[in-house]
């Protein structure tokens, strides 16, 4: 019984190491997750005044042209932009956006996608099933950078004009509230044109050519820093919560072995007073 106490002791100690870490790891999630959610809040509005701006402007000039609106015919070549994280402990994260991943090149083909991926789960789970990874940029540790999300616009700008690729998706995590996210796929390039609602026909100055010129990589670097910091909040968000869980649990298997070691220390304490006991009653006899 003694060694079974003192094995219940020390599993206590090392369960509330354990505790102790993920405790400290929501802490830093939580911290994160605040300064990317602010950045994504400030920058919205932004976005979302750009891409009605881009909408009305399109439908209006309807005969209006610009390379990165190209729609073209045959579609042979595609790119696909994974956002993962760099590191693990953040529940089905990455699990989701693999998945999405997968679906996109099984329709496809893998011989005619090019993956350019933001995170090292993403790399590895890609490199290992030979799929061809263009870029890759690792590091981040869901840090927003405005020169990798300026390169990622670069690179996938490039391969549409000198149409190395016909279409350019990105998967990632959208971020809707702190326990509300989900896992999305957005086409970034060619740009759409979608028709409005009640069109009108505006007066353009200088004309619209010279506009698009202007307000189209405005709209992309916008879109694109939107889904980074999009995937790095969910990212933050994810991280932290499954910390708390960990550590919730942690907090109860510390209670159960605490009940259990009083219990192991109650029956010893009973066996030494029966022993005490019968040894009185011996030398009575």
């Amino acid at each position: 019984m003694l060694l079974s106490l003192r094995q219940i002791k020390r599993r206590i100690r090392s369960v509330d190491s354990t505790k102790k870490i993920t405790r400290a790891m929501q802490m830093v999630s939580t911290a994160k997750l605040k300064h990317a959610q602010d950045m994504l809040f400030a920058g919205k509005p932004y976005y979302f005044k750009m891409d009605a701006l881009l909408k009305k402007l399109l439908a209006s000039a309807k005969t209006a042209t610009h390379p990165l609106l190209e729609e073209r015919p045959v579609k042979n070549n595609f790119t696909l932009c994974v956002v993962t994280s760099d590191s693990g402990l953040c529940s089905t994260y990455n699990d989701n956006i693999i998945r999405i991943a997968e679906g996109f090149i099984n329709k496809h083909g893998a011989e005619n996608t090019r993956l350019i991926t933001i995170g090292k789960k993403g790399f590895s789970y890609f490199k290992k099933r030979k799929i061809k990874i263009t870029h890759a940029y690792l590091g981040l540790q869901g840090r927003y950078s405005n020169e990798i999300a300026e390169e990622v616009i670069k690179t996938v700008v490039n391969a549409f004009l000198s149409k190395e690729t016909d279409e350019v998706h990105i998967a990632h995590t959208h971020f809707d509230a702190t326990l509300k996210y989900r896992p999305e796929l957005q086409k970034l390039l060619n740009i759409d044109r979608v028709a409005e609602e009640r069109e009108v026909d505006y007066i353009l100055e200088p004309s619209a050519e010279k506009i698009l010129e202007e307000l189209i990589p405005a709209y992309i670097s916008a879109k694109v820093k939107g889904i980074l910091l999009d995937a790095f909040t969910s990212e933050h968000s994810q991280r932290m919560i499954a910390m708390k869980s960990a550590t919730d649990n942690a907090v109860e298997l510390i209670d159960n072995l605490t009940l259990l070691r009083n219990k192991a220390r109650q029956a010893a304490i009973t066996a030494e007073i029966i022993e005490v006991s019968s040894a009185a009653e011996a030398l009575k006899g």
